[in-house]
């Protein structure tokens, strides 16, 4: 298994761009993804296709959400 974690950055037709933590971009078939597939989701490789992380995405987007509100407090 790869275990290197994928964040999608955006979805262009028929590809899904995603970046590394090496901050590299990688385009990836939409066909090679289990599900669907947004922005921000976190992927990573398993036999060939790609899965998406349903609980590494809520951490994620819940730690962005707690540091967009500490910006707005004063």
């Amino acid at each position: 298994m790869d275990n290197i974690e994928y964040i999608i950055d955006r979805i262009e037709n028929d590809y899904v761009i995603v970046e590394t933590k090496a901050n590299e971009l990688i385009d990836i078939k939409k066909s090679d993804i289990v599900g669907i597939a947004k922005e921000g989701d976190i992927l990573f490789k398993r036999d060939g296709l790609y899965l998406i992380d349903k609980e590494a995405t809520k951490l994620r987007h819940k730690k962005i959400n707690t540091m967009m509100k500490g910006l707005w407090e004063e």
